[in-house]
């Protein structure tokens, strides 16, 4: 049996997201880049975005957002979206203000690309 492996996201307090996080997940398969998901991010209802990482490196870069399936008690499994050590950054569809996240679950099928 395979050792199990996991995710561990540590974010950083920043300009889009204020409080820091530290949080390990077991991954159940393999990492993957993502760049489109559905979120509801304020209880307005679910949009489309762009999600990409987010770097302190030179006050705020982009860098690649990944994605993993996880055990999620609730729902059985889960989508971990993560970025970088500022997190990350979703960029509405619809042209809405970008905002941060320090990580998204989400379900499977909230992934778009």
């Amino acid at each position: 049996m395979p050792a199990p492996r996991f995710v561990t996201v540590l974010v950083e307090a920043n300009p889009g997201c204020p409080e820091e996080c530290a949080l390990r997940f077991k991954a159940e398969d393999e990492p993957h880049p993502v760049r489109r998901v559905r979120y509801d991010a304020d209880g307005d209802g679910v949009r489309e975005c762009g999600v990409t990482g987010w770097s302190s490196e030179q006050g705020g870069t982009a860098t690649p957002a990944m994605a993993v399936t996880i055990e999620d008690s609730s729902v059985g499994v889960a989508v971990l979206i993560w970025g970088g050590d500022w997190g990350l950054r979703l960029a509405p569809i619809d042209g809405s203000t970008p905002f941060g996240e320090p990580y998204l679950r989400i379900a499977p099928d909230d992934v778009l690309e």
